[in-house]
């Protein structure tokens, strides 16, 4: 677990399973786990996600597992949050070995590897099949029947979808007054300060994160009221 969390990250961890358990139990919990495992496993290096990081990730998934104890709709929530937290994170850990440079999502202009809001045809296959994996996992647990894996998986194409048009227009950039280098984060790299570049300065890859898996509940949430994503 340390090579995947820090300390902060696994208190984080433990307190946003702890309300998936308590609010859609032990097959909510398995969900989740299905997405930090797969996850995880694909992050080179495991990845060490700081307490933000969980919350950004899991946080909407922690909240609709607990308001799914008032209305059933609210386990698709859950289903479409991690669906997108899975396909965002697919899609960056596997496109980011693409042979091709990705191209950003406005424009079409080539970026380097990693650059929030560009995509790659492998990417972009990878976050499909990151948020189908988690549909299927879905209806195999019993949270959905098994005609709506397919809505869950488009919820969760939309929250990466959002992901990449927010980190492509509005996510902060940084550059270093010192040397010169571009950032996402606002640390400083060589004693100097870093100033906004472009974007909005709250918006940070962690909250673009959140604001993904926000759109994903979302999706399904509407899925559910048309009765495409309707619960067992």
């Amino acid at each position: 677990m340390q090579r995947w969390l820090t300390r902060g990250g696994t208190a984080a961890a433990l307190a946003v399973g702890a309300a998936v358990a308590w609010g859609a139990g032990p097959a909510g919990l398995a969900l989740l786990f299905a997405f930090f495992l797969s996850s995880s496993l694909l992050t080179r290096g495991g990845g060490r996600r700081r307490a933000v990081q969980v919350l950004a990730n899991g946080g909407v998934a922690a909240g609709a597992a607990l308001a799914s104890r008032a209305h059933p709709a609210w386990t698709a929530a859950l289903a479409g949050a991690l669906a997108a937290a899975t396909a965002d994170t697919w899609a960056t850990e596997i496109g980011a070995r693409s042979r091709r440079a990705p191209r950003l999502l406005t424009t079409g202009r080539k970026v380097a590897p990693g650059t929030s809001g560009g995509v790659s045809w492998l990417g972009s296959a990878a976050g499909a099949a990151g948020a189908a994996f988690i549909g299927a996992v879905a209806a195999l647990l019993g949270l959905l029947r098994p005609a709506a894996a397919p809505a869950i998986a488009a919820a969760g194409i939309a929250g990466s979808l959002a992901d990449s048009l927010l980190g492509a227009t509005l996510q902060a950039r940084w550059r270093c007054s010192g040397c010169g280098r571009a950032s996402e984060r606002a640390e400083a790299c060589c004693g100097r300060p870093m100033a906004l570049d472009s974007g909005v300065t709250w918006l940070t890859n962690d909250t673009v994160n959140l604001a993904a898996t926000a759109a994903g509940a979302a999706a399904a949430v509407l899925l559910a009221a048309s009765g495409v994503a309707s619960l067992p």
